[in-house]
């Protein structure tokens, strides 16, 4: 067995939680061809590990070519749900933070109701999930308070998270909607710092309350920030696959992810959009560990922060990290 199967099997046996994955960005491929054969032929190009997109409008593209016309059901939600629990039970998965987006219900004239009912009854009964919804800047183009009425009075929403171009300055409408979420009992979150710079994180803290960050990779560009981020107790939620795809990160082994957690902010490793970016938990993993020379310590440090900072019991956590920490020395152990 050669050195990189090794770690590759390391990788995969460890217990991991994922906290920033895209319902609509883990479209099952398989099914997709095998139901609608004419219209799903060819795979997105971005599966191609050189593949780079010119823009973020060019990824938006194909999503409205691939997922808009899938995901047009509850059952199409409960379908990628069950797929994506397939793939990621191979990968040792114990806990997921998933988010589905509240545009589609422009797109798709469902309620939130409708689809978070849908999503949480396909997931495993020996999983944990907790499910977020996605608000974008701009909030919704029709019945706004209808849809955030809603999305509160909705048990199986678990949270909500900030989503769309993050140039757009915050608006009133999300800053008390995120106070209101809170007060319900939901959990916050925002994507920050993958777009924009490292104000975006500040504003998210600061005017959001929010201590969950999704990528936050541009706050290594303002120590202040950093420092911030840190004294919170926030954790990043970073996809570094998707982050170099994209071009938020020039190269791999220009990813900011090791610097963040040595200023004291827990990172977790991500898919982000699966379908889109063709990857798996494990080659999340894998290409921090070749392009940034990553020990297998710090591997399982990202696999312990997954555990520490999700919604889970102490005891499931102790657990969890246990079973990494024995993991680690079995893995050491065999290389020397």
């Amino acid at each position: 067995m050669t050195r990189n199967s090794e770690l590759q099997d390391f990788l995969k046996s460890l217990p991991k939680a994922e906290h920033h994955i895209h319902i609509e960005g883990s479209c099952p491929w398989d099914i997709m061809g095998r139901t609608d054969p004419q219209q799903f032929d060819t795979p997105p190009p971005s599966w191609a590990d050189d593949y780079r997109f010119e823009t973020f409008d060019d990824f938006e593209q194909l999503i409205f070519k691939y997922v808009v016309p899938w995901m047009i059901s509850p059952e199409r939600y409960a379908q990628t749900v069950e797929e994506l629990f397939k793939v990621r039970r191979e990968e040792n998965l114990r806990y997921i933070e998933f988010s589905f987006a509240g545009i589609a219900l422009e797109f798709t004239g469902l309620s939130a109701r409708e689809i978070a009912q849908a999503i949480k009854e396909a997931v495993p009964q020996d999983m944990e999930a907790r499910l977020y919804i996605g608000l974008h800047h701009a909030g919704f183009s029709s019945n706004q308070d209808h849809h955030l009425t809603e999305i509160l009075d909705t048990p199986q929403i678990d949270g909500i998270d900030l989503h769309g171009p993050e140039e757009f300055p915050l608006e009133d409408w999300s800053k008390d909607f995120w106070k209101a979420a809170k007060s319900a009992g939901k959990t916050l979150k925002a994507h920050a710092g993958e777009l924009s710079g490292p104000s975006a994180v500040r504003e998210v803290i600061e005017d959001l309350g929010v201590t969950k960050i999704q990528h936050g990779i541009r706050a290594i560009e303002d120590p202040s920030v950093m420092d911030l981020a840190a004294q919170i107790g926030a954790s990043f939620d970073i996809c570094p696959i998707s982050n170099v795809k994209l071009q938020n990160v020039p190269d791999i082994s220009l990813h900011p992810v090791l610097k963040l957690e040595d200023a004291g902010i827990p990172c977790t490793l991500n898919t982000d959009d699966p379908f889109i970016f063709g990857n798996t938990l494990t080659d999340e993993y894998l290409a921090v560990a070749e392009g940034l020379h990553t020990s297998p310590i710090q591997l399982a440090q990202f696999a312990r922060n997954s555990f520490t900072t999700a919604d889970l019991p102490e005891s499931s956590k102790l657990e969890a990290i246990a079973e990494i920490d024995s993991l680690l020395e079995i893995h050491l152990a065999a290389m020397d």
